[in-house]
């Protein structure tokens, strides 16, 4: 065994150093050649050396049977201030770097990550008592309704400034208004059970019919069928969502069927084209007594590269939305797999879970933000673009998330509502 991993160790710092020195003599480039080839070859050690380190330490801790659970929960805490500020945008108008960064690469792997890291444990849980999914699923509705009421207020406010575009859009409809108005009144109870199932009262609040949805979907198809099936099924409808991503390089043809869709649904963030498949991922993996995958870190450095790749190219195209980013699958397979068979990142010393912070951080954040901005819309502060006001507007919205989280913490079980 232990010859078997020094022959692993070396054809890995192989494809290493080919695989950096690629990347080095095509993407960095110096007026002197010398240090070039000096900063490329130090690059190419440290890489090399850091990769070796993770991937022995990912195999011992294989061999040892011993997973990091709080890895995943650290991460789920970090991803949901990536989608804080990926809401906040605070870098849209003083750096295109830092908001592409927040906004199209690290921001779109957030959501893929919760969903297959739900599913992972979902199926853990599952060994204990079969009907867990079933059981989940209730205890998760009571906050997803209790949330979607306490943003109506907010949602009021906001939509007011739509007025004109709903009238504008309901004028455009085939449909005499005097029949259209009663219509509307007597569907509205259809309607707003549409909202709830597919895209919430509030933007962000589409995660959590989505997660659900797709469990309901996962426990009726596994009674009768292969989850392996499911799989490929989920991934064939992720690549339908991904098309309003892909929009741009799609045939035109294409582009004109797909605009019937968009004109209803307006997006395929859902649990359909979104999150189905990387829940039925996550529920795969936690089903598999052999999950270790061999340079797991190594193909996550690659995927990384891919993700910027990609990202940088979606640019310079016509989109509708970068919802659904594709080379963000095995990204987030490989980085799960990473985590959970690396050592121990940060301990956590808080009163209150990594798990329970992030869960609150994500359904307060966008009430905080609107308030945020509301304040400075208020007292006309101007920012004049730039970039600090970015920060600070950062470290002010993530302190009155965290209190405000600390608060609901406290007092869930004391409350009756499910907060």
């Amino acid at each position: 065994m232990r010859m078997k991993y020094k022959k692993e160790m070396f054809v890995t710092i192989i494809v290493i150093l080919l695989y950096i020195g690629m990347i080095v003599l095509n993407i960095l480039q110096f007026p002197n050649i010398l240090m070039g080839v000096l900063v490329g070859i130090i690059f190419i050690v440290c890489s090399s050396i850091v990769v070796l380190k993770v991937e022995k330490q990912m195999n011992d801790n294989y061999h040892k049977n011993q997973k990091c659970y709080e890895n995943l929960d650290l991460f789920r805490y970090l991803f949901s201030i990536v989608i804080m500020i990926l809401h906040l945008r605070p870098f849209l108008n003083t750096s295109y770097s830092l908001d592409l960064f927040f906004n199209n690469i690290v921001g779109r792997i957030c959501v893929p990550f919760f969903f297959l890291v739900s599913g992972y444990f979902v199926a853990k849980k599952e060994r204990q008592n079969k009907e867990y999914i079933k059981k989940y699923v209730k205890g998760m509705l009571p906050l997803y309704l209790t949330w979607s009421i306490l943003y109506i207020p907010i949602i009021l406010l906001y939509g007011s400034s739509y007025i004109p575009t709903i009238i504008s859009y309901i004028q455009q409809i085939p449909i005499p208004i005097w029949l259209l108005i009663p219509l509307i009144i007597l569907f509205s109870p259809v309607l707003l059970l549409l909202i709830l199932l597919y895209s919430g009262t509030y933007y962000h609040l589409w995660y959590f019919p989505a997660l659900m949805l797709s469990l309901l979907v996962l426990r009726w198809w596994k009674k009768r069928w292969k989850i392996q099936y499911l799989l490929i099924i989920s991934f064939v409808l992720l690549l339908f969502g991904a098309t309003e991503t892909y929009y741009g390089i799609l045939p035109h043809s294409f582009q004109h069927i797909l605009s019937y869709y968009f004109k209803f649904f307006f997006t395929t963030r859902n649990f359909l084209f979104f999150g189905l498949f990387y829940v039925t991922l996550g529920y795969h993996i936690g089903q598999k007594k052999d999950l270790f995958v061999p340079y797991s870190f190594l193909k996550l450095i690659i995927c990384v590269v891919l993700l910027i790749g990609e990202t940088l190219f979606l640019q310079t195209t016509e989109r509708l939305n970068s919802n659904i980013i594709l080379s963000c699958f095995p990204l987030t397979y490989y980085f799960f797999l990473c985590l959970l068979y690396s050592n121990r990142i940060f301990q956590w010393r808080g009163k209150y879970s990594l798990r329970g912070l992030s869960k609150y951080y994500y359904l307060i954040h966008p009430g905080v933000i609107y308030f945020w901005l509301w304040v400075l819309k208020v007292i006309h502060f101007e920012s004049e673009q730039n970039l600090i006001y970015g920060w600070i507007n950062i470290g002010i919205v993530l302190i009155l998330t965290h209190i405000l989280s600390i608060v609901c913490l406290k007092y869930q079980h004391k409350l009756k509502i499910p907060i």
